[in-house]
């Protein structure tokens, strides 16, 4: 009897492509941007064998386990205030600019608009400028 085993034909392939899947999937986890880049990434491949009473055959259950590197925790800024009508508590994430907000010069003189641009989410929360 021959000792050595082949495991890519082992359990007509599916050792080896069970263990295949668990490796992409680690290393679609180490390209993905929103995990620590150093986290330490594992396989596991488990083989379990329950003999017979004759131990001349044995069931073997293969298992493979990847563990990835969790997502990397977020945080954004929530506005939080009671609606009036209703007096429930509401929230919304606070943005420094309203998407498609635009920044307009304008002249104090005749109130027309100088130029206009998109806002950028820089600190500057002034909307409207005016010019003299």
């Amino acid at each position: 009897m021959n000792n050595g085993i082949n495991f890519n034909e082992f359990a007509g392939g599916a050792l080896a492509e069970q263990l295949n899947s668990e490796l992409t999937r680690v290393l679609e986890n180490i390209a993905d941007p929103n995990t620590d880049a150093r986290a330490k990434r594992k396989v596991t491949l488990t083989l379990t064998f329950k003999p017979d009473e004759d131990r001349e055959l044995s069931i073997v259950d293969i298992k493979t386990q990847a563990n990835l590197a969790p997502p990397r925790p977020l945080s954004t800024k929530m506005l939080i205030d009671k609606d009036l009508k209703t007096g429930k508590v509401v929230g919304a994430e606070y943005r420094k600019q309203v998407p498609g907000q635009i920044i307009m010069t304008v002249d104090t003189e005749t109130g027309e608009v100088l130029k206009e641009e998109p806002a950028n989410n820089s600190a500057d929360l002034k909307i409207i400028k005016i010019s003299k």
